[in-house]
């Protein structure tokens, strides 16, 4: 084989696994095929009140500063704390806890007793920009959390039943009698 003809072998083969490869590349894009991180439930069971919503969602109360780490090992990408940053609960360094470990951080002041819909909004943006990303969604005993990715789900037309989605509330009667500010806030979501 003389070197003009191997060449031309050479470049036409070059290109068309160039054009394989792209044409597959955005045939994946068209076709919405993108790989999605998902969460190593394995090693988390011990976290608070934990809720495994979904292979990219969880909720919890406040985790241990050693299972911010085993967080960031099973994969979370973000936390967003509903914890007021003056609340007693709160974990005063959470945020240079999160970041060193990698991962991103929000913190929403989430009043317990004046849950708002501004609070609710900077949410729903948070866990928009998110996107498929691993994420813990916490607060003291995941009450909070649960409630705000409900809605969030309610939002997005994927929520489960309010029961399913509000275990960590227990009976939820009985907790809406005591906290009627959230049952409140639900149904106000609901309405809109």
């Amino acid at each position: 084989m003389n070197t003009p003809q191997g060449f031309n072998l050479l470049s036409t083969s070059i290109l068309m696994c160039s054009l394989f490869f792209s044409v597959g590349v955005f045939s994946a894009e068209v076709l919405g095929v993108v790989s999605t991180a998902i969460i190593d439930t394995s090693k988390l069971g011990d976290i608070k009140a934990v809720k495994f919503n979904n292979p990219q969602v969880m909720t919890s109360g406040l985790p241990t500063e050693p299972q911010f780490a085993q967080l960031a090992q099973a994969g979370i990408k973000t936390v967003i704390n509903l914890i007021p940053n003056d609340n007693p609960n709160a974990l005063a360094n959470e945020q240079q806890i999160v970041t060193q470990l990698g991962m991103n951080y929000h913190n929403i002041s989430v009043d317990w007793q004046n849950p708002t819909q501004e609070n609710l909004a900077q949410f729903f943006s948070l866990m928009q920009q998110n996107g498929d990303a691993p994420v813990l969604v916490h607060c003291a005993a995941n009450y909070r959390a649960s409630a705000f990715y409900y809605l969030y789900q309610t939002s997005q037309n994927t929520a489960p039943s309010m029961a399913e989605a509000l275990t960590p509330w227990g009976d939820l009667q009985q907790s809406f009698a005591e906290y009627p500010q959230w049952q409140k806030l639900i149904e106000d979501v609901q309405a809109q």
